[in-house]
């Protein structure tokens, strides 16, 4: 039965449109998605094992890891049980506009963190051609 379970839970994950990266207490990388893969321009195996903040621009890639320490030090969540808009950094080095849900579990004792990360760069373009439409439509 647990591996049928498990065969269920990597079929929702892998098949995701959204990107799901699992990360640990330290920010490791655990788990990439096919839909990550897609977003950020990295296969899997070159980013598991590696600090998520290699996804993040400046100046948010300087400050991860002491907002993951403090989150460990106090218990104070910053973005953990929320969703908002940040920016990811692409393989290419290109930032893209992303919103980022992140959900806290538990793996042996120790916190893991799901993100679900969806790219809102058609969004935002469909936002401001709107915006755009709507000024020209003033001027009239």
């Amino acid at each position: 039965m647990a591996r049928q379970e498990e065969s269920r839970l990597r079929a929702v994950v892998d098949t995701a449109v959204d990107g799901v990266i699992l990360i640990n207490a330290e920010g490791v990388i655990l788990m990439f998605n096919p839909a990550c893969e897609r977003l950020f321009g990295y296969a899997a195996f070159e980013v598991i094992g590696r600090n998520v903040k290699m996804l993040m621009p400046s100046p948010y890639q300087g400050e991860h890891d002491s907002y993951l320490e403090n989150y460990r030090r106090t218990g104070e969540r910053k973005i953990i049980g929320i969703g908002r808009e940040v920016l990811g950094r692409k393989r290419s080095g290109a930032t893209f506009p992303m919103d980022l849900s992140v959900g806290e579990a538990t793996e042996d004792g120790k916190p893991i963190f799901v993100g679900i990360i969806r790219d809102l760069t058609e969004r935002q373009a469909a936002e401001t051609a709107v915006r755009e439409a709507a000024a020209r439509l003033q001027a009239l």
